[in-house]
């Protein structure tokens, strides 16, 4: 593969967007680094029936799914998924992840990396 952009919003939250099956790769790599978390678990289920949950979605006029989280996990700062959006573009399902702004960036970047992404470009948003 190639190269793939994070960018640190303002929050300093990790956003990475990703076809669907590259996703839930990504979310199967980082359980095997983190030992996982439920928001984890629960977005894996989120982009495993993808077709179902835009659907609710649009049918709710949202852009955004919150995986289920664990309050201990949240409170310890062991949640790793914050949100998701899930789309299509020219028909292709895509995944945007927002990571908690806790979560250590470089499980992302390894995971990444073990994923054939060999040049992994972090971007700080602007304003």
């Amino acid at each position: 593969m190639s190269s793939v952009k994070i960018i640190l919003d303002l929050a300093n939250s990790p956003h990475v967007i990703l076809k669907r099956d590259e996703a839930l790769e990504l979310f199967e790599c980082l359980y095997d680094e983190t030992g996982g978390s439920r928001d984890l678990e629960e977005s894996i289920r989120i982009v495993e029936s993808f077709n179902e949950f835009l659907r609710v979605l649009k049918k709710k006029f949202e852009e955004y799914i919150t995986p289920q989280k664990d309050q201990r996990e949240v409170i310890t700062g062991k949640a790793i998924v914050h949100k998701l959006k899930l789309f299509k573009e020219n028909d292709k399902e895509q995944v945007e992840i927002i990571f908690d702004r806790r979560f250590n960036i470089e499980y992302l970047k390894k995971c990444l990396n073990t994923m054939g992404y060999e040049d992994v470009i972090i971007e700080k948003q602007t304003l």
